[in-house]
């Protein structure tokens, strides 16, 4: 089994994903010179290299070693201020020396050929849907709360297929626990309103924390698996209120013509105190529109207290599992 918990195991998710197709713009790790390429092309995504001193990889033959400037990264593809931000940490957090030429050790292949397996089988389930239904992905890494449950109502239609398509690599602490989300929305999909509407059916792939630059890089992964729509979130892919509401969208938008796969883009759910109700913003046009805390919702989840913008029976659920709920 692959193990989620080991921060190592990102670059055995990362060389998968490449050899198996599954990002563009890249088919393995890259160089010095390409990284380069990345920096000045913002619609690019996210890169994907290799550190020094990872288990899964052979660096005894002849390898191409480079450092790598934190400045360069910190401005171009985290566009973040502080040295501590999660997705700048990650990037570096084996060292600042990185390299091409490194050979996945046989004893990994197995690991290897699983990874592989998996994202394989969704492509298949996503192709046999696409011969009857229009095939919608959904990316999350969060327990939903009444405004998440609103944004996969807007999502559902006739003749579709919801996919509930979280990222299951590596992700940080404090994001929901892989087999937790996954119980989540099995018990979502087999409630009235989503039953046959509803599938669960995640991907191998690691989350960077990149905002923007992810968007894309996730909208690119959502092509290549075969979906017909992918949503975009109000935050999608960023973290500690590193990017401004909807800059991940904005760049989307400015890129749509890269891709053929219909996105849509949601500015988020919010409580409005006049209509007394939650909505996507948009939907009314008060000036009392007050954020769901998703910070709230996870403390409260902690402590085993019920958040009243949630779905009561999913958090009686969620109280029942034996599991810790977050990283």
């Amino acid at each position: 089994m692959i193990n989620f918990s080991d921060p190592q195991t990102r670059y055995l998710i990362d060389y998968a994903n490449l050899k198996h197709g599954l990002i563009k713009h890249q088919s393995d790790f890259l160089d010095k010179k390409n990284l380069q390429k990345f920096f000045k092309r913002k619609h690019y995504g996210c890169p994907l290299v290799l550190p020094l001193g990872i288990k899964f990889f052979d660096y005894s033959k002849n390898i191409y070693k480079f450092k790598i400037s934190k400045n360069q990264v910190k401005k171009y593809i985290f566009e973040c201020k502080s040295n501590n931000y999660i997705g700048l940490k990650i990037f570096f957090k084996y060292g600042n020396i990185f390299c091409t030429g490194a050979s996945l050790k046989k004893k990994y292949l197995k690991d290897l050929d699983f990874i592989n397996s998996f994202n394989e089988k969704l492509k298949s389930l996503i192709k046999k849907k696409n011969n009857n239904f229009i095939t919608t992905a959904f990316q999350t890494r969060n327990i939903p709360h009444t405004g998440h449950e609103l944004i996969l109502q807007n999502l559902l239609g006739k003749k579709k297929i919801l996919f509930i398509n979280p990222l299951i690599g590596l992700k940080k602490k404090g994001d929901i626990n892989n087999d937790v989300l996954k119980k989540v929305f099995n018990y979502l999909k087999n409630l009235k309103q989503y039953k046959t509407k509803m599938l669960y059916g995640p991907v191998i792939c690691n989350m960077n924390y990149a905002g923007p630059r992810e968007a894309l890089h996730h909208t690119y992964i959502r092509e290549i698996l075969g979906f017909n729509e992918f949503s975009i979130g109000r935050d999608h892919a960023g973290a500690e209120n590193n990017y401004p509401p909807l800059s991940a969208g904005k760049l989307v938008k400015k890129n749509n013509k890269r891709f053929t796969i219909k996105v849509f883009y949601h500015n988020g759910a919010y409580f409005c105190t006049k209509c007394n109700k939650v909505i996507l913003k948009g939907e009314c046009k008060h000036n009392s529109l007050i954020g769901i805390s998703g910070t709230e919702f996870r403390n409260k989840l902690k402590n085993g207290i019920m958040f009243p913008l949630a779905r009561k029976s999913l958090q009686k659920h969620l109280f029942n599992l034996d599991l810790n709920l977050f990283y």
